[in-house]
């Protein structure tokens, strides 16, 4: 799919949720786009219901429906325990519907706001407890793993990128997961794309997570390097205070899965420049080129 044809994939994508809704008995109106990047969330109004249809993310991924799947059933776990998660609606799936893999959700109205680092580090840690015994099969760092092992796989398959860079950042793959795996850390339920912008601020509840397709079971220091990718030095350390602090764990060392997290950024930006490239083309130039440094 060229970035041209991004729009139709949106019309067809909508399409696929209006006709879910019907197949499902939701009343319907026309669908309003909350948010259109990786997957198209549409507010199946006048449902209290979100759709999240994988668009741009299936491409990337050799099975979005399992993604959505594990999402699912992470926050469905959360909610039932009364934890900082949108919850899945009641017939949240996913469903397949006209080659779309679709979830619903709980349509919470949230006026725009941004959360402080402290805030950030104290939802996270309260995620991760409110996970536990979380009965899902869930594998394990998919984030880490699958996301770009599928990503570069897609752009291989499109000859996006040349063959000497495809080997290099496959390398650069291999040898920072080794590094991952001689840190410790015991595993735990992780939201797998922890970061500020993954929040929603909901009156009268706080805030709550949102987008855990990249969840999964590994050590907590994925999500905290995640985390304190999208800060400065300063406001990540005011947002690992805040987790240790309401964890009472200590911060481990993240430089390895920091190394990590930043070739998964680079390898979904790749994959999203090629699908709409006025969006990310530059962002993911950019990335690139640090994850090819090292």
């Amino acid at each position: 799919m060229q970035g041209g044809n991004v729009g139709e994939l949106t019309r067809q994508g909508n399409t696929a949720a209006r006709r879910l809704a019907q197949r499902l008995g939701l009343p319907r109106d026309e669908p309003v786009i909350l948010s259109n990047r990786g997957n198209l969330l549409l507010h199946l109004t006048p449902a209290p219901v979100v759709a999240r249809v994988a668009t741009l993310t299936a491409r990337s991924r050799r099975d979005p429906f399992e993604w959505l799947a594990r999402e699912v059933a992470v926050a469905r776990h959360v909610a039932s325990r009364g934890g900082p998660v949108v919850a899945p609606a009641d017939d949240a799936g996913p469903h397949w519907q006209d080659g779309f893999a679709i979830s619903l959700w709980e349509y919470v109205p949230a006026p725009a706001a941004v959360p402080r680092p402290a805030a950030v580090g104290s939802a996270l840690a309260r995620l991760h407890r409110y996970a536990r015994g979380c009965p899902a099969e869930l594998g394990g760092l998919n984030a880490a793993v699958d996301q770009i092992t599928d990503g570069l796989a897609m752009l291989e398959r499109e000859a996006v990128l040349d063959t000497a860079t495809l080997a290099a950042l496959r390398e650069a793959h291999t040898t920072g997961l080794a590094e991952m795996r001689t840190a410790d850390g015991e595993p735990v339920v992780l939201h797998g794309d922890a970061h500020h912008g993954n929040l929603l601020a909901a009156p009268d509840r706080g805030w709550l997570w949102i987008d855990l397709e990249e969840t999964g079971r590994g050590p907590a220091a994925w999500d905290l390097a995640t985390m304190v990718s999208h800060y400065t030095e300063e406001d990540g350390r005011e947002a690992l205070d805040a987790y240790a602090a309401e964890s009472g764990m200590t911060i481990p060392a993240l430089a390895p899965f920091r190394r990590v997290r930043d070739l998964e950024a680079a390898v979904w930006s790749l994959c999203m420049a090629r699908l709409y490239p006025a969006r990310y083309r530059e962002v993911a130039q950019r990335l690139l080129a640090s994850a090819l440094r090292g």
